[in-house]
């Protein structure tokens, strides 16, 4: 959908949360009681982008779980890792950047890349060519989507070495540092090497404070192992966990209740969640008094196949012919008129993309 659409409600929410988040803690005192601007200024530690660090009060409208270039095989029956052809990073770059200022003129201020494999001077170019703050990620991914190096790293030991290395000094050659580590569940439960990876960022979040981010998996699985590492959890976010959860907060409640947030972005993908039963288990979270806790998000992604683009759910088995609209300016173009539509208040929607995420890379050790 064209980002003219829906005038009436994307202005209306783009005129009350263009604001900054200072503007917004401060609408919030008489709620808030004695807790000030300046207590939150300095619970919240700066925050590694592409284009500098930024404090937590100024991510504004922020995406949480994105990718700006996904690798992901070149079909749905080649698993392993691709990267993208020589002939095509420049076309690329030009891409990423359209999209990227589509979502700037929409409102969208910050985006969080989970994609722990990227080429760096590729991101590099991209960030400077956006009015978007970009948040790299570290971590591992599922074990048979690595490159080889990747896949083949099998003490915890070296895994610890590598994130710290990417979060407290630099990618590659560079001094980019990531601002969050991304693990993922590929079996369940899970196996001796994402033991170790789930255990490697635990350690890496006590020595830094970084915060993780997981993909589900199992959550509650991923949340004990987490936990009895030692990882603090309310700096972990599990993702996608709708799908298949019938709209229904179910177990969830044991992360909730321990800090852990919850993210959600499978909106317009009803091969993953109808629409109905997104709409239903955000609103469960919600009225369990956990609307604080709740991300959304849109998780765009794309590869090359054959030298076309390709967005996820366009291929087989879904066979999309949508799949594409779903870029980061979606958010606001279609995702927020939809939950407006289905009940939600735009202080819900704010709250979800403006304070929680503020809050969430606030809450620093």
């Amino acid at each position: 959908m064209r980002p003219d659409q829906h005038p009436f409600s994307r202005r209306k929410f783009l005129n009350t949360s263009s604001l900054t988040a200072s503007a917004f803690i401060t609408a919030r005192l008489p709620v808030l009681g004695t807790l000030s601007i300046n207590t939150l200024a300095n619970r919240s530690g700066p925050i590694p982008t592409l284009t500098g660090n930024i404090e937590t009060d100024k991510l504004g409208i922020t995406l949480i779980h994105e990718h700006l270039l996904f690798f992901n095989g070149a079909a749905p029956d080649d698993p392993g890792f691709q990267s993208i052809p020589d002939n095509l990073r420049e076309e690329s770059v030009n891409f990423v950047v359209e999209k990227l200022n589509d979502a700037a003129r929409v409102g969208i201020n910050t985006l969080v890349d989970v994609g722990p494999y990227r080429p760096i001077d590729l991101y590099e170019q991209i960030a400077n060519r956006s009015k978007v703050r970009i948040i790299v990620s570290t971590g591992f991914y599922r074990q048979s989507k690595l490159p080889p190096w990747f896949a083949d790293m099998k003490e915890e030991s070296a895994m610890v070495d590598y994130m710290t290395k990417e979060v407290t000094e630099g990618i590659g050659n560079t001094k980019l540092r990531a601002g969050i580590i991304k693990v993922a569940q590929q079996h369940n439960p899970m196996s001796d090497w994402e033991i170790k990876v789930f255990s490697a960022a635990a350690k890496v979040q006590k020595k830094t404070g970084v915060h993780i981010v997981t993909h589900t998996g199992n959550a509650v699985e991923q949340f004990d192992l987490l936990s009895k590492q030692g990882a603090d959890p309310k700096r972990i976010y599990f993702s996608h966990v709708d799908v298949g959860r019938k709209g229904k907060v179910g177990d969830l409640i044991k992360l909730l209740k321990a800090g852990s947030y919850l993210e959600v972005d499978t909106f317009a993908q009803s091969f993953y969640t109808p629409e109905s039963l997104l709409v239903s288990f955000i609103r469960s979270v919600c009225d369990a008094g956990y609307a604080k806790q709740l991300f959304i998000s849109i998780d765009s992604n794309w590869h090359w196949v054959n030298g076309q683009k390709k967005y996820e759910g366009s291929e087989a088995p879904h066979l999309d012919e949508s799949a594409s609209k779903r870029t980061f300016a979606y958010m606001i173009t279609d995702a927020v008129p939809m939950l407006l539509k289905s009940g939600f208040s735009l202080d819900e929607i704010k709250t979800f993309l403006i304070d929680n995420p503020r809050d969430y890379f606030g809450n620093r050790s």
